[in-house]
């Protein structure tokens, strides 16, 4: 679809609702590539970049480690492998009904629940339970540490404790978890304090895989902990939170958007997702605060950590950014009878007329050009003057970080080319150049298969895949993620 890109999807797995299940790999394999091959808008063009000899010799090795292999999960892994040769984005391939960030646990069955509790029985574990530590704590009253306590996030109610043998060491340990993946007792993390006031951290992940990473205790009350991009409330020892923690964690944990004052100058608008599904709730805080906005001088726009999702999401934001026509690259779009189903079906649930039209239009002439890279009309570019400049705000800054893509980089693109804007943060992911995903399902039911249907004309010339869209005034590490805010207001209030 011409205005609108499906949510962007990393290669970030969750694991599979059985993943004991068999299946025959070497047949899930050999669909994925036919498939991927025959659909994907950009498979030729990294076939020319990486040459067809490397792609033969990828693609028969892998194969041959799918012969061997009918564990589902190793399956998973072979596949993976293979389509990490041609981008890092907008592509995958994932356990039906359990892809993506977020996606919680399928419905499991009892057998299954117990069949992964029955991988991870023999993991190290602390004896203590929730009361036990609150306990512990308030006997060491004066003495511990500001990591010691109970924390909380989205998935897990987690203890830290302080070790006896070393004091610059903590365990973290689940106290409440799904009790499937994770269980209470169970130790979650080894942290050792850095004479910077860091803490290196071997954490396991949902698989219980160890990844090395960086933890650090952010904001002002001391009652925030920054680990793995995730933010952690202590909830035991509680403190009060000052108003910039409290802001922080508002725009770090809200999945909706919304707006703030943070002075008589400078309003502050929060959008998490630029997903379909939000555009309503994005229109409807821009309409509330429309004559606020459009008398205030300076609005930061702050979308990091974005989903990807549709531009249509973002064109009411337009209006305020505009000061000149809007030149936008076409994309042309890879037509298989596969693509076009996609774009009827896209065509039947849009709720918009002229772009319900629009996808059965692409669909209609993908059908008559089988094989081809298709446009709708000649023109490789297309300028949008239909907005009116406004003088204020005269002043919008945009905050993104390097989880931003798909979308989110098509609004960056859109609002670097104002006079008024300014990019304040670190260079995006970088997954824009091959667009409009589609969601395929394997023939044993077992996989999705993600793939796109669209390419830039952006492409050779200007690439953002690997690259991302570069911010105006990078912000380096010095200036930690919970200050950012205030140092973008600093600036644009100069």
């Amino acid at each position: 679809m011409k205005k609108s890109i499906i949510p962007f999807l990393l290669l970030t797995l969750s694991f599979p609702g059985s993943f004991s299940q068999n299946c025959n790999c070497v047949a899930d394999f050999d669909w994925m590539v036919s498939t991927f091959k025959t659909n994907d808008a950009g498979f030729s063009y990294v076939i020319e970049k990486k040459g067809l000899d490397e792609y033969v010799k990828h693609t028969e090795l892998s194969r041959q480690k799918a012969m061997q292999t009918d564990s589902m999960y190793a399956c998973l892994k072979v596949m993976q492998d293979w389509l990490a040769f041609f981008r890092k984005g907008h592509i995958g391939i994932h356990p039906k009904g359990g892809y993506g960030q977020g996606s919680g646990n399928p419905q499991l069955s009892e057998k299954s629940k117990d069949s992964i509790r029955s991988l991870y029985k023999n993991e190290e574990t602390v004896n203590l339970i929730e009361s036990g530590l609150k306990d512990l704590l308030r006997v060491k009253a004066g003495e511990t540490h500001p990591i010691e306590g109970v924390w909380k996030d989205n998935n897990y109610t987690i203890g830290i404790i302080r070790s006896a043998e070393n004091s610059r060491k903590f365990t973290a340990f689940i106290i409440k978890a799904d009790s499937i993946y994770w269980v209470p007792g169970q130790k979650k993390a080894e942290l050792t304090l850095r004479d910077d006031s860091s803490f290196s951290m071997i954490y396991s992940m949902r698989d219980h895989s160890r990844k090395n990473e960086t933890a650090r205790i952010v904001g002002k009350s001391g009652n925030l902990l920054m680990m793995i991009n995730t933010l952690w409330l202590k909830v035991y020892p509680e403190q009060e939170l000052s108003q910039s923690d409290q802001l922080y964690i508002k725009l770090r944990s809200s999945t909706n958007p919304f707006l703030e004052s943070l002075s008589r100058n400078t309003l502050y608008l929060r959008i998490p997702s630029f997903q379909y599904e939000q555009k309503t709730l994005i229109d409807s805080v821009l309409s509330k605060y429309d004559s606020l906005i459009r008398t205030k001088p300076n609005l930061i726009i702050d979308i990091r950590n974005g989903t990807g999702g549709s531009d249509l999401s973002f064109f009411q934001l337009l209006p305020y950014i505009y000061t000149q026509p809007l030149r936008e690259i076409e994309m042309q779009y890879y037509a298989t009878e596969l693509n076009a189903e996609q774009y009827d079906d896209w065509a039947n649930t849009i709720k918009d007329p002229a772009q319900s039209e629009y996808c059965r239009n692409v669909a209609r002439k993908m059908r008559q050009n089988p094989g081809r890279f298709i446009v709708l009309d000649s023109s490789r570019v297309s300028i949008d003057s239909s907005y009116k400049a406004i003088q204020t705000p005269s002043r919008v800054a945009i905050i993104c970080n390097q989880y931003n893509g798909s979308t989110d980089e098509s609004f960056l693109l859109k609002a670097k080319q104002s006079l008024k804007v300014k990019v304040f943060g670190r260079p995006t992911f970088g997954v824009l150049d091959f667009s409009n995903i589609h969601i395929v399902e394997s023939p044993d039911g077992l996989f999705n298969l993600i793939y796109c249907m669209t390419t830039s004309f952006r492409i050779p010339d200007f690439p953002i895949d690997g690259i991302g869209v570069q911010p105006d005034f990078f912000i380096d590490e010095t200036i930690p993620e919970e200050d950012w805010v205030s140092y973008v207001q600093s600036v644009v209030e100069r």
